[in-house]
């Protein structure tokens, strides 16, 4: 499939001119924009503009998402906080909840943050490297619209659920560990039918719980690892939704072709200050020697041994040099909603 590539600065100019077009303030237009530009940036079309900035605009006028939340503490407890997100973009009530997990954990060693009346919040990573970039350990989980089953059952109860982990590193970089509790994000489905493309089997079943192939079958996303997968997104069900009174599994509201409803989502946020075990800068050294060991790692046979996150900083790295790569069917759709919301079109590269 073809492919155009446009600039970093330039996706995000056009993100945001469509968020505001639809009544999004400049400054949470900007956030929200920001936050799919970056997965787009790092590999991630099924976090980016490609998948969602279509649906995101769609909710925003549909009412589904309240583009002026007044996001607020509804408790706060020692290192513990409660928020109500006012069914805000996930962008921008996450962004929130990890800036007051940072606070917290400065003055009490560490810090956590349960979110109620959210919505889709977009690549767990982009919170945990909040708290990276503060000298922290982050932690970043979401529910999500039910896709899969518990183990040994057949009806959707539980959503992908993803959990991310970001540690930060020295001179090799972070370790950042983002993965749904099923086989894959159901955003790489939808992304495959846009592109025309198959999906591995295993990933998921159809309405006879046959495997499929064709993404426009997918019914059913199996849980990674079989009954592992089943009991961490039944954890992450209980840290993201539970704690907070967020809307839990199937009470979560539908985010296509249902612009007019709110989510519910529920997100938790974790920091952990590093300087309370110790110097900094000794940890970013032992992290430094961790990563070199498994990098010693003879490789299989056309094989490479990688660490988690390092294909998405490698894609970025390239992106940001020659430019974010998108389908032509992709950018034919950027185009129609240029039109649609009277945003100049994207120039590419």
């Amino acid at each position: 499939m073809s492919m155009v590539r446009v600039a970093e600065n330039e996706l995000l100019r056009f993100a945001t001119e469509i968020f505001q077009a639809v009544g999004v303030p400049a400054e949470h237009a900007r956030t929200v924009a920001d936050n799919l530009v970056q997965g787009e940036l790092h590999g991630l079309a099924s976090h980016g503009v490609s998948r969602l900035l279509e649906v995101y605009a769609e909710r925003f006028v549909g009412g589904g998402i309240n583009p002026r939340p007044a996001v607020k503490v509804v408790r706060q407890d020692r290192g513990c906080a409660l928020v109500d997100g006012d069914n805000g973009p996930g962008a921008v009530v996450g962004t929130a909840g990890m800036t007051l997990a940072i606070e917290l954990a400065r003055e009490h060693g560490s810090g956590w943050v349960a979110v109620r009346n959210s919505s889709h919040y977009g690549a767990a990573f982009l919170y945990a490297r909040m708290a990276m970039g503060a000298g922290m350990i982050g932690f970043s989980s979401t529910n999500t619209v039910v896709q899969q089953a518990p183990y040994g059952g057949r009806t959707k109860l539980l959503g992908t659920n993803p959990l991310c982990i970001g540690v930060p590193g020295g001179v090799h970089g972070p370790i950042i560990l983002d993965m749904a509790t099923s086989q894959t994000a159901r955003g790489k489905i939808q992304v495959a039918a846009i592109d025309g493309k198959e999906i591995p089997l295993g990933w998921a079943v159809d309405r006879q719980d046959r495997p499929t192939t064709d993404p426009n079958q997918a019914w059913r996303l199996l849980p990674l690892g079989g009954y592992k997968g089943y009991g961490l997104a039944l954890m992450m069900e209980i840290l993201s939704a539970v704690i907070s009174g967020a809307a839990v599994g199937n009470q979560v509201g539908e985010m296509f072709n249902h612009p007019a409803t709110h989510q519910g989502i529920g997100h938790i946020f974790g920091a952990l200050d590093l300087s309370g075990f110790g110097s900094l800068e000794a940890f970013r050294e032992r992290m430094d020697a961790l990563i070199e060991y498994i990098r010693a790692c003879e490789p299989e046979e056309g094989g490479e041994v990688l660490l988690p996150g390092e294909p998405e900083a490698r894609a970025a790295a390239v992106n940001r040099r020659e430019g974010i790569p998108l389908s032509e069917d992709v950018f034919a759709i950027m185009e129609r909603l240029g039109a649609q919301y009277g945003v100049p079109g994207l120039s590419t590269l």
